[in-house]
């Protein structure tokens, strides 16, 4: 069963907005939430927003980019957390498959006896920082299998538990993303609705 994550962007920030948000230095964010949010700024000065509502699709359906709660649930905590740019407009809106793991945690190693390949899997909502991390490990992996630096990793050759079979495998990542948005709902009830 895929799991989806989706993203918005919006409308360039004109200087007066970006100086009201005070991120001069264009940073990625993310915050502390299970089904975190994670915000960047574009080139053009584009406020990108993703993570958040997860979408689970039946058995290998990779249809799922597309999900209007999704991108409503990420354009209103836009306005929740910034709600002085007012009507900010949100201009695009995506999607796409991710990895999870089970226990929620990367994994990286070789694939097979021969060291000559290796995998990256389960990156969850921190792919662009984990990917560009897990890249250069996999790198030294490839480029010096002799070296115990990758090793020290410890994404590394770790056991990875296996999803259960269909059905119970959709039963237990529904339950899974469920308690992730109810704690998330709990710890910030009295807040606004995220």
């Amino acid at each position: 069963m895929p799991a989806f994550t989706y993203m918005i962007a919006t409308e360039p920030l004109s200087d007066e907005q970006l100086a009201t948000i005070g991120w001069e230095g264009g940073q990625g964010l993310e915050d502390a939430r299970n089904l975190i949010h994670y915000y960047r700024l574009t080139p053009d000065r584009r406020l990108v927003m993703g993570g958040g509502p997860v979408g689970l699709k039946a058995h290998n359906d990779l249809d799922g980019d597309s999900d209007e709660a999704a991108w409503r649930h990420l354009e209103e905590h836009v306005h929740w957390l910034w709600p002085h740019l007012g009507d900010l407009r949100v201009t695009h809106k995506w999607g796409g498959p991710f990895s999870v793991t089970m226990d929620l945690t990367p994994a990286l190693g070789y694939v097979g006896e021969g060291r000559r390949a290796v995998y990256s899997l389960g990156c969850i909502g921190h792919g662009v920082a984990m990917s560009y991390l897990n890249g250069r490990v996999l790198a030294e992996l490839l480029l010096r299998p002799e070296q115990p630096s990758p090793q020290e990793c410890p994404f590394v050759n770790r056991r990875v538990l296996p999803w259960p079979r269909e059905p119970l495998a959709t039963v237990v990542k529904h339950a899974l993303r469920d308690y992730l948005r109810a704690e998330d709902a709990f710890y910030e009830r009295g807040s606004a609705r995220l």
